[in-house]
């Protein structure tokens, strides 16, 4: 979507109804380091979802799985495959005042229930052009991370990307000082089709933090337990093709250096330490 050919006809749609009864999607391009040591940073594409007092923030791979599932089940068709690429998922909820956050640990989806974080922005009076859109400066710390957001009046909306909410205007960019995250705004409709249900359409293993560091850690000292149970196969072949047994040992070990590899949250602050 053209920001500057749009800017005009937004500012004029967005202004004459209120936050509350507005319904409105914002597409988000979201660059990040998991591994601080990387050089390069990965990219994924994610949607803001507003409707009344929900806001919901979730991959645009999500969106496609689900728009799959949905369009199957539709026609009678089952759905093979569902995406489980819940990084960075949140659900907002101003009426209850509560944040929903999404993780995910093999085959299994677990939910965090904590109240919305009471961010303490301090607005600043330098300004700049975005994609013609007018926005101005705040800062905050959250989790770890100091954060630089620039905001649009313009667009009288109190929202933001992730758990990140609460300045007079849509954030149109945020990132942390150190540039291991940054969330561009790229795109802005009014309206949108639902296409999830409620809590994106899985089922989710409830915890709170505490729990959630010890199921962590029990997938990184033991990686393979369900395969070794049996719950889960496992098949592996030689150069030749020739079916071989498994080497869990080696495995393990391979899988918690790439567990360890992944060392750099976007809750810095909540960062689990592996033995």
């Amino acid at each position: 979507m053209d920001l500057k050919k749009l800017f005009s006809f937004l500012i004029m749609m967005f202004c004459i109804t209120t936050y509350s009864a507005q319904k409105f999607r914002v597409y988000y391009d979201l660059k990040y380091k998991a591994d601080s040591t990387d050089e390069e940073m990965d990219s994924k594409k994610m949607i803001l979802d507003v409707k009344d007092k929900i806001a919901r923030f979730y991959s645009y791979k999500l969106y496609r799985s689900d728009s799959t599932l949905i369009a199957d089940k539709k026609v009678g068709r089952e759905t093979m495959t569902k995406s489980m690429d819940y990084d960075f998922s949140v659900i907002k909820n101003y009426s209850t005042g509560d944040v929903q956050k999404f993780y995910r640990i093999w085959m299994d989806a677990y939910e965090i229930k904590e109240k919305l974080p009471k961010l303490n922005w301090k607005i600043t009076t330098e300004t700049k052009l975005i994609d013609n859109l007018k926005c101005q400066k705040a800062t905050v710390s959250y989790k770890g991370r100091n954060w630089e957001a620039w905001f649009s009046p313009d667009i009288p909306f109190s929202e933001g990307p992730y758990i990140f909410n609460g300045l007079p205007g849509l954030i149109v960019s945020i990132y942390d000082t150190q540039k291991n995250y940054d969330f561009t705004m790229i795109g802005l409709k009014k309206d949108f089709e639902e296409v999830y249900t409620e809590n994106y359409n899985i089922v989710t293993i409830p915890v709170n933090y505490t729990q959630l560091k010890k199921v962590f850690i029990d997938y990184y000292n033991d990686p393979y337990k369900e395969m070794k149970a049996g719950y889960t196969k496992m098949k592996t072949v030689d150069q030749s093709g020739k079916e071989v047994s498994v080497n869990y040992n080696e495995l393990t070990k391979q899988k918690q250096q790439q567990i360890k590899k992944f060392n750099n949250p976007i809750e810095f602050a909540d960062k689990i330490k592996y033995p």
